[in-house]
């Protein structure tokens, strides 16, 4: 009794903030671990972060849309 597939189809009826997701999770965590880890200023991190977050999402959903899911 998984609740994967309700989420699944939740994500699905809305698209942008599936895309938002895709873009602000793995964008603030990457921005995060140049400030903490290699010392970046937040101001020099945040517009790489958002950049590795649109890439993120963009191949993602290039990836689902090939592969039909």
């Amino acid at each position: 009794m998984s609740s994967q597939p309700s989420s699944d189809s939740w994500f699905r009826t809305r698209p942008v903030l599936w895309f938002l997701l895709t873009v602000t999770v793995p964008g603030g965590v990457y921005a995060g671990s140049k400030v903490v880890i290699g010392g970046q200023s937040l101001e020099s991190a945040v517009p790489i972060g958002i950049v590795f977050g649109l890439v993120f999402a963009v191949a993602t959903a290039v990836l689902k849309a090939a592969l039909g899911r």
